[in-house]
């Protein structure tokens, strides 16, 4: 071998060094930025070194075999972590946490929220990716480095050794940084969740079932109003509780839905969405099943086979003559045309079974969906239960102009808030008309209707809304207010209007719904409790927060998705006063361990009593 070529196998061009410092550099500026937008705390700066760390040591394991090598590795992985990092900027801004790899795996639901996500997608979102297509430019057309003076290799390996050190001295001497916050950092918290999807440790865990088993309520003066009628539950997409009783300008914006809950209906004013990977899907699922949907996956994608005995096989078990469900969008949209016959549904009427003749941005209006719906469920047996899920009021609340009938200041206009509330009184006025054209068909006086929100449409982070919030209002919009959701059931000819101000969530619509209907679960656990005669309640939460978090009568323990201690946050719902979390660590552990002992049932499909799954 020439002595000129062992040189070269034993050194390193100043050009390589400088493209692999660029692209450290470069590395870290996207970085600083990324975790700037995940609200991270004090420690953006720490997470941006670790990722830097990561990629130079990956660099540095591969360069003493394989000068080449390391580079190519080194570059594969900048250009990975840069479509991760647009990927996961563009999906927190959706729901507020890193995806999972199984949420990653739905993304075929985007093309049909598409317009929501474009809405999200920035110049924060696309930094990550501009400069690929140059490194690609280069690295294909690149024939060789120039010739510069060389570096060796020992040299490189010291100094990279030195700067990989710094890094970890940084991370180690940060102020309050533990090292299990390492799993917010990007590669670490891509392979974490790869492993964990993999080896689904939760079907291991024990679990008690007597600990969620219905108790007896026919001595309940609840028990049975509502005995043998039909069930028809609605799902609001994206409907907020504080838009019941409110006005705008001096216009009402539920008029419907107030004169609902001030005669012959139970109003649950502390009622809060619950959710898992899903959204939506999930919402549905924890109400007609009071139980939690995964928290990084749809409920009906993850366990579409597995056996349940909700509110579609309770009611038909007990003399109904089927359950129905309705919905204005397309049938396999999170996968509910393969999940609803083993949720227990004879018949899923979606948008390929309507006629299409009025299409809004997304699905067909919820005003058709009602209209077309009516000569359906004349033909049915009584009683049945119908389940309908809306659309027209889903993100970016684009009511098409002539259905807009609020007059919005001109600061509202074309604004998301205003754009809301337009959408929220379009809802109203068409459950309005429902109830009308139930009530002309006969079917009304003898039906329980449910009506609820599937979860938030506003977050309180953004300054501009919270400051629309404040102007019509007249007070602060609270963290209480985003996860508030309202959920009525109107009995007609009760004779009385109640509010129920115990803390309540979607799972516990089942058992209170079975109260009023006379009817018992002794066959599956039920996650929920019956509001109408609980004492007190503890809402359990997931998917926007950290599984822990929980809604009591008195606060609101929130633990972000990074797990962060010093941001774990407890709100005193009487004044927004902040308290110490240690004090309700306790109560926090009760919500983990709920959540998780149904996440640990599911995934082995051991939701029965006796341990049968028929």
């Amino acid at each position: 071998m020439k002595r000129d070529e062992i040189i070269l196998k034993k050194t390193d061009s100043v050009w390589s060094l400088f493209g692999v410092s660029l692209c450290l550099i470069l590395m870290f500026i996207k970085s600083v930025v990324f975790y700037g937008g995940l609200n991270l705390g004090s420690y953006d700066l720490t997470f941006s070194f670790a990722t830097v760390g990561i990629l130079l040591a990956v660099y540095l394991a591969v360069y003493p075999f394989s000068r080449r090598g390391a580079k190519a590795v080194l570059f594969t992985l900048y250009a990975l972590a840069g479509l991760l990092m647009s990927i996961d900027s563009v999906y927190y801004g959706y729901v507020a946490k890193m995806p999972s790899v199984a949420q990653l795996g739905m993304a075929g639901q985007l093309d049909d929220v598409a317009e929501t996500i474009q809405s999200l997608i920035g110049w924060e979102e696309m930094l990550p990716i501009l400069d690929l297509p140059l490194w690609f430019l280069y690295a294909v057309n690149r024939k060789s480095d120039p010739p510069l003076p060389r570096v060796p290799k020992k040299g490189v390996l010291a100094a990279g050794g030195g700067v990989c050190a710094l890094v970890l001295a940084v991370i180690v001497l940060t102020p309050g940084f533990k090292g299990r916050y390492m799993t917010n950092e990007l590669f670490c918290y891509h392979v974490r969740d790869i492993a964990v999807t993999i080896s689904s440790p939760i079907a291991e865990r024990e679990v008690d079932k007597s600990l969620y088993t219905a108790e007896a309520e026919s001595d309940s003066e609840y028990f049975g109003i509502a005995r043998g009628r039909n069930l028809i539950v609605i799902q609001v997409e994206a409907m907020q509780n504080f838009v019941i009783g409110a006005e705008y300008n001096g216009q009402t914006v539920t008029p419907n839905l107030n004169a609902l809950i001030g005669g012959d209906s139970f109003y649950f004013s502390n009622y809060y969405y619950q959710i898992g990977g899903g959204n939506t899907a999930d919402a549905e699922f924890a109400v007609n099943n009071s139980l939690f949907g995964p928290e990084n996956e749809a409920g009906y994608v993850k366990y579409t086979d597995n056996d349940y005995n909700g509110l579609p096989f309770l009611l038909k078990q007990n003399g109904y003559s089927g359950a129905y469900a309705f919905h204005g969008y397309h049938g396999n949209f999170w996968n509910r045309e393969n999940a609803y016959p083993n949720q227990g549904f004879d018949d899923f009427i979606s948008l390929e079974d309507l006629e299409k003749t009025d299409m809004f941005p997304m699905g067909l209006s919820d005003r058709e969906l009602f209209r077309q719906s009516i000569d359906c469920l004349v033909t049915y047996e009584e009683p049945f239960y119908a389940f309908y899920v809306t659309v027209s009021s889903h993100h970016p609340y684009a009511i098409p102009e002539g259905e807009r009938a609020i007059s919005l200041l001109p600061e509202d206009e074309g604004t998301l808030f205003g754009n809301y509330i337009q959408a929220m009184n379009y809802a109203d006025t068409v459950l309005g008309e429902f109830i009308a054209m139930l009530t002309e068909a006969g079917i009304y006086e003898n039906s329980v209707i449910a009506i609820y929100g599937d979860h938030y449409a506003l977050t309180n982070t953004d300054h501009g809304i919270a400051h629309q919030f404040l102007e019509m209002t007249g007070r602060t919009y609270t963290i209480f207010d985003v996860f508030n959701v309202p959920f009525i059931i109107n009995v007609p000819g009760m004779g009385r209007a109640e509010t129920v101000e115990t803390p309540g969530g979607h799972i516990d619509v089942m058992p209170t719904l079975l109260c009023t209907l006379g009817l018992t679960n002794d066959r599956t656990v039920m996650f929920g409790q019956n509001l109408l005669t609980a004492e007190e309640g503890i809402v359990c939460q997931q998917t926007h927060l950290a599984q822990g978090s929980f809604i009591s009568e008195d606060i609101f323990f929130s633990k972000p998705q990074n797990n962060i201690e010093s941001q774990y946050s407890v709100y005193r719902r009487e004044d927004m006063a902040t308290l110490p979390p240690t004090e309700y660590s306790d109560l926090s552990e009760y919500a983990l361990n709920s959540i998780r002992d149904c996440e640990a049932l599911l995934a082995r499909n051991d939701i029965f009593l006796d341990g049968s799954i028929s």
